[in-house]
């Protein structure tokens, strides 16, 4: 009894449990709303409108991997081996300034990017409404990577919840201003909520960073910024170089599918119905329960960093084989709700009964799904993140071909083909280095 009681309260004062418990009630409170949320965008803008608004994400997704993605693991890296928030700053600034470039880009590019890449002429405004969000994500993305180094997630969470609210709040208030004026609503309502929520959880972010950072005040040598410049970069450009190959793939994947499906012979109002119904509903709904899994993940990567750092390979083999244990037999019990209740899920939650048939056939590929996000926080904590570039690269190429080989003779079913074997077949190759190397 009296060792029950010691564990007990040994996991709760872990800052790892404490944090993933916050992350996690922030996460489910953000994707409740934002799932119940989007069922009313689709009935407002019509899947089809889903669709085209989901078409922006693959370019909003290279856009991320090129301004903040390298910086905002190195920030979390970097804080929570050195508790400085010197990191932080020099941080901010290469990721604004690669951000600022990313927005002008696309902005001026955006006929280009929607005629000859995304094949899809209406989205040129809302890539337009894009390129203003982006400076403001890499502001809150560097902020928010800042306090989960100091393990201060309650900051991260609270964000999160921010962002997402005001979000929803926007894209209602533009969606019932565009009735109001007898205006058709498109998805750019969307795109300009998601703006407005971007940028009051940037604020939100500022503000507690200023009132926090008194021990970052005081001039710093010009030495010390080429050390802070140099670490930042030394850890964030391989990372930013890999995650930006491989969301390029991942683009190249997503916009990929309403092509395969018209080469099946589904007309381009159909294709863009099934891709927004598949990509704007179903697998938000499957990732629903990896809220937990996430937030657990995006904890883990400082832990284990720390853990390394200080050459703990006992504290990185007892937390690697509890997140293993963990993850499947979550992973394995969220498949089992969803392949048995699927079809309920589609027309009672969803309302739509061929998500729901989308929600059974994908049910079964949620432990890799949940898998591949620790494991690879776990590679990327120990600082091997070129495995986790190389292993994801060679998967998203499998899918891009099972895609092409598949798709226009089967249709959608190859996309669930290709999803279910590129999924398993990554968490097989990840969970190999793991156990080899820890």
């Amino acid at each position: 009894m009296n060792n029950l009681r010691q564990n007990f309260n040994k996991y709760k004062n872990s800052p790892l449990v404490k944090g993933t418990l916050i992350l996690t009630i922030a996460s489910f409170i953000t994707r409740i709303i934002g799932f119940l949320f989007r069922i009313f965008l689709t009935h407002k803008i019509g899947a089809e409108g889903l669709g085209i608004y989901q078409l922006i994400f693959p370019i909003q997704l290279v856009c991320y991997a090129i301004s903040c993605s390298g910086v905002e693991l190195a920030i979390s890296r970097l804080t929570a081996a050195h508790k400085s928030c010197q990191y932080l700053k020099y941080g901010l600034l290469i990721s604004l300034l690669a951000g600022i470039f990313c927005s002008i880009f696309i902005y001026v590019f955006a006929p280009y990017i929607c005629t000859n890449i995304i094949f899809e002429p209406r989205c040129k405004n809302l890539i337009r409404v894009l390129a203003f969000m982006i400076p403001f994500s890499c502001i809150h993305a560097c902020i928010s990577s800042y306090f989960i180094g100091r393990k201060q997630v309650r900051i991260t969470a609270l964000g999160q919840m921010i962002e997402q609210i005001s979000r929803v709040l926007a894209i209602t208030f533009f969606i019932y201003l565009f009735e109001y004026l007898d205006l058709f609503v498109s998805p750019l309502c969307a795109v300009l909520g998601s703006l407005c929520g971007e940028i009051c959880s940037t604020i939100f972010c500022i503000l507690k960073f200023y009132f926090h950072s008194n021990s970052c005040k005081g001039a710093v040598q010009s030495n010390e910024k080429t050390h802070y410049f140099t670490e930042i970069l030394t850890l964030s450009v391989p990372v930013t170089l890999n995650r930006l190959m491989l969301s390029i793939l991942q683009s190249i994947q997503s916009v990929l599918i309403p092509s395969m499906l018209i080469l099946y012979g589904l007309s381009s109002k159909e294709s863009l119905e099934i891709y927004g119904i598949l990509l704007g509903l179903v697998l938000p709904f499957l990732l629903f329960p990896g809220a937990l899994i996430n937030a657990y993940s995006t904890l883990l990567l400082p832990e284990i960093s720390k853990a390394q750092s200080c050459n703990d390979l006992k504290k990185i083999k007892r937390t690697t084989k509890k997140t293993i244990y963990f993850c499947s037999i979550f992973g394995m019990l969220c498949s089992f709700l969803f392949i048995v209740f699927g079809n309920l899920f589609g027309i009672y939650l969803l309302h739509s009964k061929m998500a729901g048939t989308f929600v059974c056939e994908l049910g079964i590929v949620c432990p890799f799904i949940y898998l591949n996000q620790t494991l690879s926080s776990i590679v990327n904590g120990l600082g091997k993140t070129g495995i986790t570039f190389l292993l994801g690269t060679f998967c998203t190429v499998l899918q891009i071909l099972l895609i092409v080989k598949l798709m226009p003779a089967i249709g959608i079913a190859g996309y669930i083909i290709s999803f279910f074997v590129t999924n398993a077949l990554n968490s097989v190759l990840l969970f190999g280095y793991v156990y080899k190397k820890v």
